[in-house]
C-alpha cells in the first residue's frame, strides 16, 4: 500500500498542476489549511489529528470506479481512470481523493472517488471507461483525523479507534464500509500530510 500512496500523491500533485488550482481554495470559502486543494461546496472543516468526531456531509456528486486486487494495484489503476475522466469533461481536481475498501472472498474490493466541486456540476451517469458519475445523499460519518504517512497499519489501527469510539457510545452504530479521505500531494512532507479515516453511522434505534 506504501508503494500505491507513493504513486497517487505523485499523480495527485500533477493533476493539481494540470488545472491550474494546485495549494488554492474554494471561492465560496470551502477550505481548510491542512488540504492542498479546493474542497467540495458544503464540506464539513476537518477534523483535527488525533480528533474523533461525528460530522454530517451534504449531498455530493462524484466520479468513482471499483476494482478488484491488491490495494496497491487497484488503487494506482482507479486514480488513472478517474483522472482521465475529470480531464476529459474539463473537471477541476479537488480534495479529498476517497477510498472506500471491503474484503470480500479474500479479494480486496476497493472503489475511489474524486467529488466534484458542486453537486450540480456535470451531470450524474457513465462517465469515461468504466467510470461511474452518482448522486450522494447526505451522511453521517465517524471521523479520525490523521496526520502523518499513511498505509494499511495505519488505516486498520484507525479504524480499530473508531470502533473503540463506538464501543463507548452505543447511540451510534456502524453503517456501512469505512473510507480514507486524502488531502495532499507529494510536496507535503510526509509527518505534515493530512488524512481523515471515517466509518459511516447512525443513530442506533431505540
Amino acid at each position: 500500500m506504501e508503494i500505491a500512496m507513493k504513486s497517487i500523491a505523485f499523480i495527485f500533485a500533477f493533476a493539481l498542476l494540470a488545472f491550474g488550482h494546485s495549494y488554492s481554495f474554494a471561492a465560496d470559502g470551502s477550505s481548510d489549511d491542512k488540504s492542498d486543494a479546493p474542497l467540495p461546496q458544503g464540506w464539513p472543516k476537518l477534523t483535527e489529528p488525533g480528533e474523533i468526531e461525528v460530522k454530517t456531509y451534504p449531498a455530493y456528486r462524484t466520479a468513482k470506479a471499483e476494482s478488484t486486487g491488491s490495494f496497491d494495484q487497484a488503487d494506482n489503476a482507479l486514480f488513472w481512470q478517474l483522472f482521465a475522466h475529470i480531464q476529459a469533461n474539463g473537471v477541476e481536481m479537488t480534495a479529498p481523493v476517497i477510498n472506500t475498501y471491503s474484503k470480500e472472498d479474500d479479494k480486496s474490493e476497493v472503489e475511489m472517488e474524486f467529488v466534484y466541486r458542486q453537486p450540480d456540476q456535470g451531470k450524474a451517469g457513465p462517465g469515461l471507461g468504466k467510470v461511474i458519475v452518482e448522486n450522494r445523499d447526505a451522511e453521517d460519518f465517524l471521523t479520525l483525523g490523521y496526520r502523518g504517512a499513511m498505509n494499511e497499519k495505519a488505516f486498520r489501527e484507525g479504524l480499530e479507534e473508531l470502533r473503540a469510539w463506538l464501543e463507548k457510545n452505543q447511540q451510534w452504530e456502524e453503517a456501512g464500509q469505512p473510507r480514507r479521505l486524502g488531502y495532499n500531494g507529494p510536496m507535503k512532507p510526509k509527518k505534515d500530510r493530512y488524512w481523515e479515516i471515517q466509518i459511516p453511522v447512525k443513530k442506533r434505534a431505540k
